[in-house]
């Protein structure tokens, strides 16, 4: 058995924090309290003082070794994971992304092969929508506990879903009690709004921007939550960008919907940052 005592550091949780001992036996923490009183034996002692002692935290969104549009992330699981524990993350949440028309199963399998021989902490996949997967999302939740799916409105011709396939997405994780998570912009304006600026010779960074103004997204997070809302079934909005998409989250959660969000907040908070240095996930 690993014993490891973490002493006189300040514990810090979500409601409170506090000067205490933080007792772990074999990974998992038996005791939190001011000076602990415990048998010496096999006890490794860490002296915290003057330190923060808090939960690793949860990166609930990443894309390791990811093929996109022509491209490939940077980061592999190897290098992605020795980075998160570097920085006090603990556990990643991946997507395992199928081409359309392939097997979810086959494609979740792919993911772990690639994953399961490089990580350094723990981490949890979500797969993403193909068609026809309802029977495979079945077992993936049945066998592998995999509790969320995640679609896309955006990438026209790639991955972008319509309002059937929303439906019945939705009503799918509905009945298999799992959450589902979308990637919210309007694809076909989008797509639109890509061809006007390169039409116009932009081909840059500043033309993502440009391309998408704040409205497409807003008006993708409100239809996707009132199609969530039709039957339903649990939500989480990934990487919010923009306030106007914010307010209406906000708004619904005010109305009690169950629905959940993740944002960018170098966008929030972008006015008098230049473009180039902002960063965001596919």
């Amino acid at each position: 058995m690993q014993k490891l005592l973490i002493r006189g550091g300040k514990v810090v949780n979500a409601d409170f924090s506090q000067v205490a001992d933080v007792y772990i036996e074999d990974g998992v923490v038996q005791a939190v309290g001011p000076h602990l009183q415990l048998s010496s034996d096999g006890v490794q002692v860490l002296d915290a003082t003057d330190k923060l002692v808090l939960p690793g935290g949860i990166d609930t969104h990443t894309h390791m070794e990811f093929p996109f549009l022509g491209t490939r992330t940077k980061d592999d699981f190897y290098q992605g994971t020795k980075a998160a524990v570097a920085g006090g993350t603990t556990m990643i949440m991946d997507f395992a992304v199928p081409q359309r028309g392939c097997s979810l199963i086959e494609t979740y399998n792919k993911w772990r092969r690639g994953a399961d021989p490089k990580v350094c902490c723990d981490y949890a996949l979500s797969p993403e929508w193909s068609e026809p997967v309802k029977e495979e999302m079945k077992i993936l939740t049945r066998e592998k506990g995999i509790n969320s799916y995640k679609v896309f409105m955006a990438y026209k011709d790639v991955y972008m879903v319509r309002d059937p396939e929303l439906h019945t997405i939705f009503s799918q994780c509905k009945k298999i009690g799992a959450i589902a998570q979308v990637h919210a912009e309007n694809g076909d304006l989008v797509a639109e709004g890509e061809k006007k600026i390169l039409a116009l010779g932009i081909t840059g960074p500043e033309g993502h921007e440009m391309a998408r103004p704040e409205e497409l997204e807003a008006e993708a997070t409100l239809r996707a939550i009132a199609i969530a809302n039709s039957v339903n079934c649990p939500l989480y909005i990934v990487h919010v960008m923009s306030k106007s998409s914010a307010k209406i989250v906000a708004d619904a959660r005010r109305q009690g919907r169950f629905l959940l969000n993740m944002f960018e907040y170098s966008y929030l908070v972008r006015p008098g940052i230049p473009y180039m240095v902002l960063q965001s996930s596919p």
